[in-house]
């Protein structure tokens, strides 16, 4: 029972929010998706368009997609310019406030998801 209820803490521990998702795509300081992505397919002259737009992502990938592509794009596309955000091995050119540091924590990577998640057409 034990090994349960700690089970279903760690989860919760992680769970995405899907609000604090959604303004952490939206902060151009943080996460840095809108400089690459926009968020529909008809664009927004503030919002990125070297990267594929994010509407209907959700009927791409699953949850755990989306989460491993964020986290290390280079598994999928050795020559990607996306950046790794959840991993420092092989980086150049580092600001030293950054070096060994992932750009996202665990929680923020859950909340992305779990925005993501929610765009579908």
């Amino acid at each position: 029972m034990r090994a349960l209820l700690a089970l279903v803490l760690t989860a919760s521990a992680h769970a995405g929010d899907v609000e604090r998702g959604r303004a952490l795509v939206a902060d151009r300081t943080q996460s840095l998706c809108l400089l690459c992505h926009a968020l529909t397919a008809s664009g927004d002259a503030n919002q990125g368009n070297l990267a594929p737009p994010l509407d209907a992502v959700a009927t791409r990938l699953n949850a755990q997609g989306l989460r491993d592509r964020i986290a290390d794009m280079r598994r999928f596309n050795p020559s990607t310019v996306m950046p790794p955000f959840r991993s420092t091995e092989g980086l150049r050119d580092v600001a030293p406030a950054w070096a060994g540091r992932a750009a996202l924590t665990e929680q923020q990577l859950d909340d992305i998801v779990a925005y993501l998640g929610t765009l579908a057409k």
